[in-house]
């Protein structure tokens, strides 16, 4: 689903640590952001968290217990005053801080985020955070505080703090939580805004409030009165109207970024893992062979599209790791861009063109995707014995489409934004995992995932992600043809901005210049 949005609005981290520009923002006045549709749900469990869909709204609710700074990499404690490892990571101690309410003057507290990630646990909810839960065996209040959790894990994650911060730090008021969907529409949280009018559809809009009670109302904050969001469809007309339409706008487009440099617009951008990719479905059809998944890759060339479809704005990728990433061994390079040995390798799958190379490429009717989908049709067309359709569908039937485990796809457009590879490496490529869409099984891998994540050393995490890369290079289940970036763009009477995670919105820290 978060891939599908990506694809929906393509038409080292700056400044996401710190608010850009450094300007303290006046107290008062109302904020337009942009983004590209309306929201889905405000349950956590039934909506994505991804910059440019639900997150920038559920963190203005329910604001977050971590957050991931990518200025620095690390963790950071939000409304849990810390998250801490026992037993080598087997074991983990949440403490909430005191005085947390939620805006209806429930406890926000030990027993609340228990209830939250239960909630994600139950099978019938069909969570989109499900793969963050699977290893939390017991959840226990502390029956001398109420506000510390004791989290016991399958096994043993010294970054399990990470997969909170990306993925369990959304925490609704538990009365919400029910079979009716209260927190679908009616969200009750404990963010810097209470959402006061929400006008469905194309043409609607969003509106918040500040929350009187927030628990960090003592410090001035949150700056703004009010807060609309509004959904645009077209990102260059929203670049574009920014200063009339809206104030603020996000993107995951690296076009979107040089047309805002060029109308004077304030961008701070993050540089992310992942990135938009050929997906393959390595359990079924042509691509289960793994020569006919590296000469596509082969015949097909990043900087060649990044010329013709990012207009050079881009970034080439290497892999699934942004060059940016100290976590990344930028010495390998997957395999592109090698006309003969594409010609070889199809060869030998086609028998010399005898038994033909057939295979259809799913991409939703976006018209950046469906152009370097018709790119590699004509690219591929060159080959003897190689043929490629393109199917172009709508975002429901593209999800229901590309997934794990399904044989109606053969290859696919897909799109990831990482900021660090646990959870989001991980669950891309371990084979248990529901987002693992390509169905890609490998041991090495597997185990060297497992390894990475046992650990917090830096050199260590580096050696067990170089193990990752080689092999993916070999078997080639993806091959990612644009690193991923995240962007907020601004006028600039915004300040305060600060990005976390990959690419949400401090709503509690930004407002209007004085």
């Amino acid at each position: 689903m978060a891939a599908a949005v990506g694809i929906l609005v393509s038409g080292c981290a700056s400044g996401g640590g710190s608010p850009t520009p450094a300007d303290t923002p006046r107290r008062g006045g109302s904020l337009t952001l942009s983004l590209p549709g309306d929201a889905a749900s405000f349950d956590p469990t039934q909506t994505m968290f991804a910059n440019v869909a639900d997150g920038q709204r559920l963190a203005a609710v329910y604001d977050n217990l971590l957050w991931t700074d990518p200025g620095t990499g690390t963790v950071q404690p939000k409304i849990a005053e810390s998250l801490v490892p026992e037993r080598e990571g087997a074991a983990w101690v949440l403490r909430i801080r005191p005085g947390v309410k939620f805006s209806d003057g429930t406890p926000y507290d030990a027993a609340a985020v228990a209830a939250n990630w239960q909630w994600h646990k139950l099978p019938a909810n069909k969570s989109f955070q499900t793969m963050a839960v699977l290893n939390i065996k017991a959840l226990d209040v502390d029956p001398a505080d109420p506000l510390v959790l004791h989290i016991t894990l399958g096994q043993a994650n010294a970054n399990f703090d990470r997969i909170v911060a990306r993925n369990l730090s959304f925490i609704a008021a538990p009365k919400t939580l029910d079979s009716a969907g209260t927190a679908r529409d009616r969200p009750v949280g404990a963010g810097p805004f209470l959402l006061k009018e929400w006008t469905k559809g194309p043409k609607g809009r969003q509106v918040y409030v500040r929350n009187p009670d927030y628990w960090e109302k003592d410090k001035g904050l949150p700056y703004l009165d009010e807060l609309i969001i509004k959904p645009e469809l077209d990102i260059e007309h929203a670049v574009k109207g920014l200063g009339t339409d809206a104030d603020l706008t996000v993107t995951v487009d690296p076009k979107n970024l040089a047309l805002a440099r060029d109308h004077g617009l304030d961008v701070q951008e993050l540089r992310l893992n992942g990135g938009a990719m050929v997906l393959f479905n390595t359990a079924t059809g042509p691509f289960a062979d793994p020569r006919a998944r590296r000469a596509v890759a082969l015949a097909l060339s990043g900087s060649e599209i990044n010329d013709k479809f990012y207009k050079g704005a881009g970034t080439p990728a290497k892999g699934i790791f942004s060059s940016s990433s100290p976590l990344a061994n930028n010495q390998i390079a997957a395999p592109e861009n090698d006309a003969a040995q594409a010609a070889r390798l199809f060869d030998e799958v086609t028998g010399n063109g005898a038994k033909p190379l057939e295979f259809t490429y799913v991409t939703p009717a976006a018209p950046t995707t469906v152009a370097v989908a018709k790119y590699m049709q004509a690219k591929l067309a060159a080959y003897r014995g190689v043929s490629m359709s393109i199917r172009e569908v709508d975002v429901p039937t593209y999800i229901g489409t590309v997934r794990k485990g399904s044989g109606a796809w053969n290859a696919a457009v897909g799109q990831q934004w990482i900021d660090d590879p646990e959870p989001g490496v991980y669950d891309v490529l371990n084979a248990a995992s529901f987002a693992n869409l390509s169905g890609y099984n490998s041991p090495a891998v597997n185990a060297a995932l497992d390894e990475a994540r046992r650990t917090t050393d830096t050199a260590a995490r580096r050696d067990a992600y170089t193990r990752v890369q080689l092999q993916v290079n070999r078997d080639m289940p993806f091959w990612v043809y644009q690193e991923a970036v995240a962007a907020a763009l601004s006028t600039s009477k915004v300040v305060g901005l600060q990005l976390f995670n990959d690419g949400l919105i401090h709503w509690d820290r930004i407002g209007l210049s004085a």
